[in-house]
């Protein structure tokens, strides 16, 4: 019954006299729903074990595309970019550190910003230790300061523990003045207690974090002993399983790979006599043209290789190249160049959100400079690089682009249509229409999916959009994710695709009639066939001849507006050439033509028919508004000009909107005259600068008398009149700044306002961006690849399904077998040692011959580091000086704990470096004990 209810609630807004304005409390401007990713996206994330994307941008909002085509839109409270962004993964727990160096804590369940941790330095390294709480952050003067991540509050805590420059650098450190960290990160396969720091001159130190001090230092002298020029490290990864290599990237374009002792060879870290000289130059063309390496990702593979992806990116070159990387230095270099046609800023590896028949495929996801994202298969660039190590010709991987489902071709125009809320509807339905909807990260072509035919008449809200490429596709908009019911291509007279693109969509429910306008000129009047289910969309069903009847006539001019009226024989046209075409419905012929002059370059903005009577005589109008605001009256049937003077602006400005408002005079703005039972008609004209009000009646004699007038702040782009529940009226704008604003009519007043953040409209005539709203203040704003469904009233359950398709993670849902291995809270200890070290046996085969011993040896530490980084390791001078009796009263305490505890109590910190580095000694023979053990069982 979508069609009877929509024309009911039409006619009622159409025919009713004395209409009241809305009221603030009927005004609820808010974003419902955000489709794609933003334009602006600038840093990536991922959480592999729940299977979260997160997109950040350059104006503070952070995009999360989850499974099951789960999307959700974080907003920050300032429009402040982020640098870092990284999952805690597996608690539902994001962190973005913004460019004022504000750490953001995220909640992805409920999608709030639950704390927000300001730095007093410049934050330029931030890492999390996984599988843990503690949150590295490195500074512009070297210093490396720790965080723990209480889960239960959602909130950050500073901890005591610190690794200073001075005592990180080494002896040499630079005068005291610092060097900036670009890199932190864990140790692989020691992750609880060392910690690789790299320094922006090239400097790397590797920190014992329970002996507190350097137990590695390398690339120091290498510039100062070649006299080099000076290069700037600029990406890091480690390149190696056991954390036994690294690689670096400079802003040079030089790549080195550099020897880490691993935890295995720890004896033998200081008498390395190749500390200054990398193991190896990759010369992959990047120095030629000193392109910088920005970022650089490692991926193991069979255990004696892995694939290094490094990007490098500058303002005028950029390259992305994809090489196999052995054991053996000595070995063939194997590289593959990605043909991208811009910069990336940013890479991920997801697996699970592209496809739900390939759970394991791994998409590298990479983020270009205009903000789209490109996706390539990982295993076909494996393919590729495998086969050219042999003599077969390898095959280049294919890529596709995140796009939205509406089709090759960019939307134009749309016109949006929702029918009665009380409506049944069937849940069921709609669920597995969500659930065959195309995955956003999808390799698959992302052709349209259609709703099901036989249960189209459960739709709830209607969507028609004209393509660029002269398509007009009928869309059910009941869930924020449109599902295509029925696609137009418009044909010529001998059959062949019209290629013109739609300009103009009118659409009437009760005659079932399309009228549609394209760039060349050409006016297609589109009759459906309709059944007695008083169903509009069951007609949606066939082709040309089954279903509709189409019949075109071709105007001069591009089409700029068309208008009808319900059930009436002829509709108006006008175009780009200031011509106004009266055309019959049922054979497409021109009733007349009018020429109006427009004081600029310019067509026809806006047609209008209306019923105007004046003192017991009515008459048939068609109004006019033109590009520069100007108005002119017609006589409908016969064309005549009523007004020789058109009603205009002091100066031309681009209209926007013009519609006629019927009131009562104790309405009316202005009016003092409440004895009369007559209506007054008003003209609502609506520019990019100020919203008018104009006599009517006056109009028609010539004259301009303006009754109302709001001057706006900022340039609006869209204007819409919508209505509230109970027929009251208003307006609502859309600048091209992202502001909405709605006010009341007619006196204008501003009743609330939103910001539609990250949206900004372009005049680009070529540009694929289109704005729609319903008769109840229900927006549509398509760009790009992006899409808003933005609610102004009042009114709930407008689509459906929201909020599940806003559930990227839920901490009351278990996570998939593939994610299982979930950190435990510090508080869950109840399992002891031996469940940690069963479940860290469960983990990845591939480094199995270390994981029976690296599994004891992080869950001895685990519980350390509580007590490790709960106690100052260095007392800064400040402190020293501010605070020596409070620092007397900590020593003492100390001192108690030696006396009274025996010798099972774990260590409370650093204090007693000895006692900590004769135990760790005693852990690693242990490990190579039985590391020995099991390669003699092997």
């Amino acid at each position: 019954m979508f069609v009877k209810k929509l024309v009911e609630k039409a006619s009622k807004k159409q025919h009713s006299g004395g209409i009241g304005g809305l009221r603030a409390e009927d005004v609820s401007p808010r974003l419902a729903f955000h489709y794609g990713v933003p334009a602006d996206a600038a840093l990536l994330a991922y959480d592999p074990l729940l299977h979260v994307l997160a997109v950040a941008t350059r104006n503070g909002q952070i995009k999360l595309l989850g499974r099951d085509n789960t999307q959700a839109l974080l907003q920050s409270p300032s429009p402040i970019p982020s640098k870092f962004l990284q999952f805690a993964d597996g608690q539902g727990v994001l962190l973005s550190v913004n460019t004022q160096n504000q750490i953001e804590v995220w909640d992805i369940d409920t999608k709030r910003l639950c704390y927000l941790h300001p730095f007093e330095k410049q934050i330029t390294a931030f890492t999390v230790l996984q599988k843990s709480f503690y949150i590295y952050a490195g500074d512009s003067f070297g210093n490396v300061s720790l965080f723990k991540l209480d889960l239960g509050q959602r909130c950050l805590v500073d901890l005591p523990y610190c690794i200073p420059f001075a005592e990180s650098y080494g002896s040499t450190g630079n005068g005291g003045n610092g060097v900036e960290i670009v890199f932190v990160s864990p140790q692989p396969l020691a992750e609880s207690n060392r910690l690789l720091i790299i320094f922006r001159d090239g400097v790397m130190t590797l920190w014992d974090i329970k002996a507190s001090k350097v137990v590695f230092v390398s690339g120091r002298t290498t510039q100062q002993q070649s006299h080099q020029e000076e290069k700037n490290v600029t990406s890091s990864c480690w390149a190696c399983s056991k954390g036994s290599k690294v690689a670096i990237g400079y802003d040079s374009g030089d790549i080195y790979l550099w020897a880490i002792p691993d935890i295995f060879s720890a004896e033998n870290s200081s008498s390395s006599s190749n500390q200054n000289l990398p193991l190896q130059r990759l010369n992959l063309g990047y120095k030629l043209d000193k392109v910088p390496i920005i970022s650089l990702r490692w991926v193991p593979t069979d255990g004696k290789s892995g694939r290094l992806y490094i990007n490098g990116f500058s303002e005028h070159a950029y390259l992305y190249q994809v090489l196999i990387l052995n054991e053996e230095s000595e070995s063939r270099i194997v590289k593959m160049v990605l043909p991208l046609t811009e910069a990336c800023q940013g890479m991920e590896f997801v697996t699970g959100l592209s496809d739900p028949n390939k759970q394991r495929q791994t998409v590298l996801v990479l983020l270009l400079k205009s903000g789209q994202i490109c996706l390539y298969d990982d295993s076909e660039i494996e393919r590729y690089l495998l086969q050219s190590q042999s003599r077969s010709p390898p095959t280049l991987p294919s890529h596709s682009f995140v796009k939205q489902p509406y089709g090759d071709s960019g939307i134009n125009v749309a016109k949006f249509y929702t029918s009665d809320r009380t409506a049944t509807a069937n849940e069921d339905y709609f669920s597995t229409l969500a659930s065959k909807y195309p995955w956003l990260l999808s390799m698959k072509d992302k052709g349209q999916i259609s709703a099901s035919l036989s249960n189209i008449h459960k739709t709830r809200n209607l969507c028609i959009t004209g393509h660029m490429d002269g398509t007009i596709s009928f869309w059910d908009a009941s869930c924020p994710l449109l599902l295509q019911i029925f696609m137009i291509k418009q044909q010529h007279e001998d059959n062949t695709s019209s290629r013109a693109r739609i300009t103009s969509l009118q659409f009437d429910m009760s005659s079932s009639i399309l009228i549609s306008g394209d760039q060349g000129g050409t006016v297609r009047v589109i009759t459906f066939k309709k059944d007695s289910s008083d169903n509009i969309l069951s007609i949606l069903q066939g082709k040309q001849g089954d279903n509709y009847d189409a019949r075109s006539i071709k105007l001069k001019g591009a089409v700029t507006s068309t208008s009808m009226i319900s059930n009436s024989k002829h509709f108006a046209v006008g175009t780009e050439k200031g011509i106004v075409s009266v055309i019959k419905v049922d054979d497409a012929t021109i009733l007349y033509q009018k020429q109006l002059e427009c004081r600029v370059s310019g067509g026809i903005a806006s047609l209008q028919f209306e019923l105007y009577s004046h003192n017991g005589y009515d008459k048939d109008l068609l109004i006019v508004g033109m590009e520069d605001s100007s108005i002119c009256i017609l006589e409908e049937e016969t064309g005549k000009l009523l007004n020789a003077n058109p009603v205009q602006t002091n100066r031309p400005t681009r209209a926007l909107l013009l519609q006629t408002l019927e009131l009562s005079p104790n309405e009316a703005p202005g009016s003092d005259n409440h004895d009369t039972a007559l209506k007054e008609s008003l003209l609502l004209l609506c520019t990019e600068d100020a919203i008018r009000l104009f006599s009517l009646s006056h109009a028609i004699q010539g004259m301009k008398k303006i009754t109302n007038k709001k001057k706006l702040n900022g340039s609006c782009c869209f204007a819409s009149v919508i209505h509230g529940a109970s027929s009251e009226i208003g307006i609502v704008l859309v600048f091209s700044n992202g502001k909405v604003e709605t006010r009341s009519l007619p006196d204008l007043s501003l009743l609330k306002e939103a910001s539609l953040r990250g949206f900004v409209h372009s005049k680009n005539l070529n540009s694929s961006s289109s704005i729609t709203c319903s008769s109840d203040g229900e927006i549509i704003l398509i760009k790009g690849e992006e899409t808003y469904f933005f609610s102004t009233l009042c009114q709930d359950d407008i689509y459906r399904h929201v909020d599940s398709i806003n559930m990227v993670y839920r901490k009351d849902r278990p996570l998939r077998e593939e994610s299982s291995c979930v950190v435990k809270s510090p508080k869950e200890k109840k399992k002891g040692l031996f469940g940690m070290i069963m479940k860290d046996t469960k983990g990845s085969k591939a480094n199995e011959s270390y994981a029976n011993g690296n599994g004891q040896f992080i869950a001895t530490t685990s519980e350390e580091l509580a007590s490790i980084f709960s106690s100052a390791n260095f007392t800064p001078p400040s402190a020293r000086r501010s605070s020596s009796l409070e620092d007397d009263e900590n020593i003492e305490l100390d001192i108690d704990d030696i006396d009274i505890e025996d010798n099972t109590q774990k260590q409370k910190g650093p204090h007693f470096a000895g006692l900590s580095k004769q135990k760790f000694s005693k852990g690693l023979q242990a490990l190579r004990g039985q590391k020995s053990i099991i390669l003699r069982c092997l």
